[in-house]
C-alpha cells in the first residue's frame, strides 16, 4: 500500500467541499477534470461551478484549480529532496460571457480585492473570439486569483474556507453584473 501525496489529499478535500455545497443547494457543479500530463509529469484537478439561483442573465462560472508538477511530487516522494517544493499550487477564477473593460473592469477588481485581500495576485483578462468567420464575436472576461506560493498539506483546512470565499465571490460578481449596464 502507498501513502497518497499531498496533492491527492488536497484534491479529496476540495472535491468533497465542492460537492457538499452542491448537495446543500448553493452551487451546481458544471465540470470536473482530473488530469495527468505524462509529458511534464504533472497533475491538475479542476472543478467548475455556477450559482444555483443567479440574479443576473450572465452566467458566472467559478473555477478552482489544484496543480502539482514534477518538483512538487518528487520533493515528497523521493528521499533527500528539498521539502520547500512539497505541496500544490491553487488558483481560483471567475469566468463570464461578458466583456468588462474600463470602469466596469476596475469596479469588479475592487469587489474581488475586497473579498480576497490586496496581497493576492488578481488578474482581469478580456477575450474576444469567433468560432469561424461566419459566426458572431464572443466576449468573455476571466478574473483569476493566485496566491504566489505553494499550499502545504498542513494548510488543508484553508481549502474549505477558500471555497466559501469563491462562492461569496460568485454571489457578489453575479450581483454586480445584474446592476452593471
Amino acid at each position: 500500500m502507498f501513502d497518497p501525496t499531498a496533492f491527492e489529499n488536497m484534491k479529496v478535500v476540495v472535491e468533497g467541499a465542492v460537492y457538499e455545497h452542491d448537495f446543500y443547494g448553493d452551487i451546481t457543479v458544471t465540470n470536473r477534470q482530473d488530469l495527468v500530463n505524462l509529458a511534464h509529469l504533472s497533475r491538475q484537478f479542476i472543478m467548475e461551478m455556477e450559482l444555483k439561483a443567479p440574479l443576473s442573465d450572465t452566467a458566472v462560472v467559478g473555477v478552482v484549480s489544484l496543480g502539482a508538477n514534477l518538483e512538487n511530487l518528487s520533493a515528497e516522494l523521493l528521499p533527500n529532496q528539498s521539502p520547500f517544493n512539497e505541496g500544490s499550487t491553487i488558483t481560483v477564477a471567475l469566468r463570464m460571457a461578458r466583456q468588462l473593460e474600463g470602469i466596469q473592469g476596475g469596479q469588479l477588481l475592487t469587489i474581488i480585492e475586497g473579498i480576497w485581500g490586496s496581497d493576492r495576485h488578481i488578474e482581469l483578462i478580456n477575450c474576444t473570439y469567433r468560432d469561424n468567420k461566419n459566426s458572431p464575436l464572443t466576449y468573455t472576461t476571466e478574473c483569476k486569483i493566485s496566491f504566489g506560493r505553494l499550499i502545504k498539506e498542513e494548510q488543508m483546512d484553508d481549502l474549505t474556507d477558500m471555497l466559501d470565499t469563491l462562492i461569496e465571490s460568485l454571489k457578489k460578481t453575479d450581483g454586480f453584473l445584474k446592476t452593471a449596464t
